[in-house]
């Protein structure tokens, strides 16, 4: 008997719960929300529907559930790492990413699912959009706390508006997920993660020497 077959013996509802959970992440991203129904995800897993719906009241039930386990297992897991993680704006930037790479290398689909979830609900005006954009607002302002850091220490100038290119950030970082997820096979995802660390910090134009770089912006070291 492996393991898997110990904990489904051992705690067969609430693994029932995560199996739903898993299987709707990759439903989700292949069809879509809207797209997936709650038939197609019961036949996929094999069970009735009365299984499903005692565990979620509704397929809304279910995203709402999916939100906030990218919330807890993501971003409450970031905010508690960098809490207690000391340096200065770099060594904290670089941990910081450093560790959203390691989550997206781990858990590739529902941190995907996530930034595909946020463009179908744009605009939807509903409960789920504005779930996505409370987490996203929380994110936000965690980035935007983190920029600001630096720009007391000097690191950006005092026009650098933090609050803007915290959003920034998360775009770009939204994208890059997108790009490396349906590329995967094709880009070196450490040396896409690396690329983009630089073009946030340092920029694409190619640089003449001239400008006033603070000493502390050094390429980010081999991991």
């Amino acid at each position: 008997m492996n393991n898997m077959d110990i904990k489904e013996k051992d705690n067969p509802v609430e693994n029932m719960k995560d199996r739903i959970i898993r299987e709707s992440i990759r439903l989700f991203l292949r069809t879509s929300f809207k797209g997936t129904s709650i038939q197609h995800i019961t036949d996929t897993l094999g069970i009735t529907k009365g299984a499903f719906y005692w565990h979620f009241k509704s397929k809304d039930e279910l995203l709402e559930t999916i939100i906030k386990k990218y919330n807890d297992e993501f971003l409450e897991n970031i905010y508690a790492h960098l809490k207690d993680f000391q340096g200065d704006f770099l060594k904290r930037f670089r941990e910081y990413h450093k560790f959203i790479n390691k989550f997206a290398l781990h858990n590739s689909e529902i941190i995907v699912l996530f930034v595909t979830l946020s463009a179908e609900m744009a605009g939807s005006n509903s409960p789920a959009e504005k779930l996505i954009k409370n987490v996203q607002n929380k994110y936000c302002k965690f980035i935007e706390a983190l920029l600001q850091t630096g720009k007391s220490e000097g690191i950006f100038g005092s026009e650098y508006d933090t609050t803007l290119n915290a959003h920034i950030i998360i775009a770009i970082h939204s994208g890059v997920l997108l790009q490396w997820y349906m590329n995967r096979k094709e880009i070196d995802g450490r040396m896409l993660g690396r690329t983009y660390y630089d073009i946030l910090l340092y920029g694409m134009i190619k640089r003449d020497g001239k400008e006033n770089i603070p000493s502390s912006l050094t390429p980010l070291p081999e991991v």
